[in-house]
């Protein structure tokens, strides 16, 4: 067993120390490729579920702050910390672990709990009704897309409960005129730091053409990856160009590009690694392939059979932040995203952009082809946004 994950082990062992003598009880919660043992008290889980009204359920969350809720909380945060989960990941960790507790049905309390329990971690959250449906709410500043999302105080809240529906459009709901936490702090679902979870290792095999002459690559992704990026809602694509790679792809992937790259300048070292990303991968737009839009992480890229332009930027970025440490920029055109590398200017064709000339580096295309510093195919005479600077 690694060391990391030895110590991680260990330390989720002693949550529940001496719990017997406290009269707690543990459980083990599935969570990826990880078990995580909590500890909570199962008095907590005997309160009578309250009607769906708007008194009772303030009375509810009232009765939850009086119950000896503390093991439960000091558990899931001892597992946020050790495993390093952001906010999303988080909170699909409690709900995976109050799903745990509650057991099949019991929904309402258990979108209750998850209400009374983000607050108590320092969320700004609401609670919305309807029949004898309960809908958690929580403040965030990021965009995210097919999720319902309200506005109440100046502040935009997304929808929890209802955030895989697609609809994107809130129903009509009751607004519980309640504010547990109203100066909590925003819910965020960017991930610019993976998760220590126990890596799930899958062999891949790659090769690409480059200046008349064949490259392989022999490469270990983290399937856990797949897993939990699976799970993650639809955000802004320019923040899936901050998801790093999994120590086992940047331990097996980045030390052959380098190799690669040695005695190269930094044109020639741009253009070998637009050709990986053009020619490396087959192209596939998500409709086609999913069935709906799946933006993609760099890492993902090695772990579908197919990826499209924003998934192909996503992993052209990370290769030039971890390789080359150049600035680059995301180039959004009407359907279509590329990307921008800031490279001596000794060619036409550039953008300029805070005092530097990006040239277009697209990672889509032209297959089996390694030209930079031109429009993507059909998008010449197009209007386009930067909307992203990364400076490494």
């Amino acid at each position: 067993m690694p060391r990391q994950f030895g110590l991680m082990l260990l330390a989720i062992l002693q949550f529940g120390i001496n719990a017997g003598a406290q009269g707690y009880e543990e459980a083990a919660v599935p969570f990826y490729s990880e078990t995580i043992r909590i500890t909570y008290n199962p008095d907590m889980l005997s309160l009578p579920q309250p009607r769906i009204h708007e008194q009772d359920l303030v009375e509810y969350f009232h009765a939850l702050a009086k119950s000896d809720y503390a093991p439960l909380l000091r558990s899931l945060q001892q597992a946020r910390k050790i495993f390093q989960l952001n906010d999303w990941l988080y909170y699909q960790l409690m709900h995976n672990a109050l799903d745990k507790l509650y057991g099949p049905g019991a929904l309402p309390a258990k979108e209750m709990a998850c209400w009374f329990f983000l607050s108590q971690s320092g969320f700004d959250t609401r609670l919305a009704f309807k029949e004898q449906e309960v809908f958690l709410f929580l403040y965030t500043q990021d965009e995210v897309f097919e999720a319902p999302i309200i506005e109440d105080r100046g502040r935009q809240f997304v929808n929890l409960t209802d955030i895989h529906s697609g609809a994107g459009q809130q129903r009509a709901l009751y607004l519980l005129d309640f504010q547990p936490n109203p100066k909590g702090h925003a819910f965020s679902f960017r991930l610019e730091k993976l998760p220590l979870l126990q890596p799930e290792i899958i062999e891949k095999q790659f090769r690409f053409p480059f200046k008349d002459k064949w490259y392989q690559l022999r490469l270990s992704a983290d399937a856990v990856v797949r897993s939990y990026m699976n799970d993650y809602p639809v955000i802004d694509e320019s923040a899936y160009l901050d998801i790093p790679f999994s120590a086992s792809l940047s331990e097996s992937l980045l030390p052959q590009l380098r190799k690669m790259l040695e005695g190269k300048s930094e044109w020639e070292a741009t253009e070998l690694l637009a050709a990986f990303t053009r020619s490396a991968f087959a192209y596939r737009e998500d409709k086609e392939c999913f069935g709906y839009s799946k933006p993609m992480a760099a890492e993902e890229v090695f772990l579908y059979p197919y990826s499209d332009c924003e998934d192909r930027c996503a992993l052209f970025v990370q290769l030039i932040k971890e390789l080359l440490h150049l600035p680059v920029i995301a180039i959004a055109y009407p359907g279509h995203l590329t990307v921008g590398v800031a490279l001596p200017q000794t060619r036409p064709g550039f953008i300029r952009y805070q005092g530097k000339a990006y040239y277009i580096c697209d990672p889509t295309g032209p297959v089996n082809s390694a030209v930079i510093g031109i429009a993507p195919e059909g998008f010449e005479n197009s209007p386009f946004e930067i909307i992203k600077s990364v400076t490494n």
